[in-house]
C-alpha cells in the first residue's frame, strides 16, 4: 500500500513533467529523489517554524515615497523591525548616465549609502543598462558585458571602495528573466556562458578596485519554478565556472512548490561549494506573508543547510494590499503586513 501511496502522490506532483502515470514513470521519479518519503511528508504540508531573524534581511529599494524618506525607511528597518541586512538597487540607467559621454550621477546612490544606519549592512545590486546601450556602436570592443563591467561596475567599486556599510556587490539580477529587456542587450537571456563572462569581468574589476570586497552572483528567477528551465540555467552557469569568480552564490525563491526541492534542486544546491544567499523571497498579500516566512524559509534551510542569509522581497511596495509583496503598503486599512507586525512585536 505504501508503494501505491507513493505512486499516486508522485504522479500528482510530477504530472506536468510526465503527462501520465505508469510504473516506469514512478521508477524515474523515485530515482531522481534521494528520499521519496520526504514527498509523503510534503503531502501533509510544511510545518510552521520560527524565522531565523539573525539571518533575515529585506529588499529596500528606497523608491517608494509613500514609505517615507530614505533615511527614515532604513531607520525603521533597524529600529522597528530590528533587522540588520538590506539589499539595495544601483541601477545603471538613463537617470544615472543619459549619454555615453556623460559622467555618472551618483547623488541618489550616495544618499542611500549615507542613510545606512550603524549596525546595518547593504548588499548592492549592480544591474540594468541605459537606453544608449541598445546601440552596439557604444560598446567597448563590441562587447556589452565588458562595457557594463568597465563603465558601471568598476566605477561603483572604486567610488565605494573600503566602505564597510556595503557588505558586497551582487552583479546583475535575474539574467534569464524574459521580461527584462536588458538581458537581451547583455546577451545573457539564453546564455549562461555569457552570464559567467559578465560575472568574471565584473568580479575582476571589483577585486582590482577593492580587494577585500565580497562578490555575489546574480540570482536567476526562482530556482524551483519554471522547472527545469531555470534550474538548468543555474547548472549550466556553475558548469561554466561561475563559482570560481564569486564569493557567494545567489538564488531567488518564490512559490510553494516545495516538492521541487526534494531531488535535483536541493542536490544541486547542496553541491555548491560557496555560501548561498537567497537574495529575494516573498509572497503577495499582506495576510499571506507570515505563514510563508514561517514555512518556506525554515524548509529551505532544512533542505539546504548551506543557505545563510535570506532577504525578504520587499520592504515597501506601492500596490494594493492583496497583491503587494511589501511589508508596507499605501492602503490605509492595511498599512503593514502580518509579517511586519510579527517582526515588530517579537
Amino acid at each position: 500500500r505504501l508503494f501505491n501511496q507513493k505512486w499516486i502522490l508522485l504522479c500528482l506532483l510530477f504530472f506536468p513533467l510526465f503527462m501520465g502515470c505508469n510504473s516506469s514513470t514512478v521508477d524515474e521519479a523515485l530515482d531522481a529523489i534521494d528520499n521519496p518519503d520526504d514527498l509523503l511528508d510534503l503531502a501533509d504540508g510544511v510545518d510552521r517554524k520560527p524565522i531565523d531573524t539573525t539571518r533575515f534581511g529585506v529588499n529596500a529599494f528606497s523608491n517608494q515615497a509613500f514609505a517615507g524618506s530614505i533615511c527614515g525607511q532604513f531607520a525603521e528597518i533597524r529600529n522597528t523591525l530590528r533587522l540588520n541586512f538590506v539589499r539595495v538597487l544601483f541601477n545603471w540607467d538613463d537617470n544615472v548616465q543619459p549619454t555615453p559621454d556623460a559622467s555618472p550621477n551618483f547623488s541618489f546612490y550616495d544618499e542611500i549609502i549615507n542613510c545606512i544606519p550603524p549596525g546595518v549592512d547593504a548588499l548592492v545590486i549592480l544591474t540594468e543598462v541605459p537606453s544608449w546601450m541598445s546601440n552596439s556602436t557604444n560598446w567597448d570592443e563590441g562587447n556589452p558585458r565588458l562595457t557594463f563591467a568597465r563603465r558601471w561596475v568598476r566605477r561603483v567599486a572604486r567610488r565605494y571602495a573600503g566602505d564597510r556599510r556595503i557588505v558586497g556587490f551582487q552583479v546583475w539580477n535575474e539574467p534569464n528573466n524574459t521580461t527584462f529587456p536588458a538581458n537581451a542587450v547583455m546577451q545573457v537571456l539564453d546564455s549562461p556562458t555569457n552570464f559567467v563572462e559578465l560575472m568574471s569581468l565584473s568580479s575582476n574589476l571589483i577585486k582590482e578596485a577593492d580587494s577585500g570586497r565580497t562578490v555575489i552572483s546574480g540570482s536567476t528567477t526562482s530556482i524551483a519554478q519554471n522547472f527545469p528551465t531555470t534550474f538548468d540555467y543555474n547548472k549550466a552557469a556553475v558548469e561554466a565556472g561561475l563559482l570560481s569568480v564569486v564569493d557567494i552564490y545567489g538564488i531567488h525563491y518564490y512559490g510553494t512548490n516545495f516538492e521541487r526541492l526534494v531531488g535535483p534542486v536541493d542536490d544541486f544546491l547542496n553541491s555548491i561549494s560557496k555560501p548561498i544567499w537567497v537574495t529575494e523571497s516573498g509572497r503577495m498579500g499582506v495576510n499571506n506573508q507570515l505563514v510563508y516566512a514561517e514555512t518556506a524559509h525554515p524548509f529551505l534551510r532544512e533542505q539546504v543547510p548551506g543557505i545563510d542569509r535570506i532577504y525578504w522581497y520587499r520592504f515597501a511596495e506601492d500596490l494594493p494590499a492583496d497583491v503587494s509583496f511589501g511589508l508596507k503598503t499605501p492602503d490605509p486599512n492595511f498599512p503593514v503586513s502580518d509579517l511586519y507586525i510579527s517582526l515588530r512585536d517579537r
